[in-house]
């Protein structure tokens, strides 16, 4: 169970770019990890009850570079405040996002969905929440948008096996790359 969740989706969902919003992610979550050890924590304790949750995009491999680019960054983090190597990861909660989506052809919004929900699962989320692909149509999800939310993710799971891979995307040239370029100089 985490008790904190850093939620970067907000800013992302409001214009920021994915390296704005991995920004606002880390600069967030050092300062709850600051909050946390000056009320009696340990940085290991205090990390183990965050959990960050960033906007998946409808640019696949973008998304993956970030979500793997904002790994590697929070590793640095927890490297900088002393803690051990497995202490050091992130939880990472993605949701689809809002910004991609189109009030006028919710139908491309269910395509969308699909292609951030596994990106998600590619880059390694823990946690992907699908939002339904008419939230926007006329301010609430129908029943067909939340059903179709929550098989997306069950097909990809299921019919992919999404799941079974530890680092999918490990090893390409390009994703590799990417995320360099997203996290910045080593």
């Amino acid at each position: 169970v985490r008790t904190i969740t850093v939620d970067a989706a907000l800013y992302h969902d409001a214009g920021a770019s994915e390296a704005e919003q991995l920004g606002v992610a880390l600069a967030t979550g050092v300062e709850y990890l600051r909050a946390l050890e000056s009320a009696g924590l340990d940085a290991a304790a205090g990390a183990a009850q965050l959990e960050f949750r960033l906007a998946a995009g409808a640019q696949q491999f973008l998304t993956i570079g970030a979500f793997r680019a904002f790994r590697r960054l929070w590793a640095r983090v927890g490297e900088v405040c002393g803690l051990a190597p497995d202490a050091r990861g992130a939880r990472l909660h993605a949701i689809t996002s809002r910004a991609m989506v189109t009030r006028y052809d919710p139908w491309v919004n269910l395509l969308r969905d699909t292609v951030a929900c596994f990106s998600a699962g590619v880059a390694g989320a823990e946690v992907v929440t699908v939002e339904p692909y008419d939230i926007l149509a006329d301010g609430d999800a129908g029943d067909l948008g939340r059903r179709l939310a929550r098989n997306t993710q069950a097909l990809l799971i299921d019919e992919s096996g999404l799941g079974r891979a530890a680092d999918p995307a490990g090893g390409s040239w390009y994703v590799e790359r990417l995320t360099d370029e997203i996290a910045g100089p080593a």
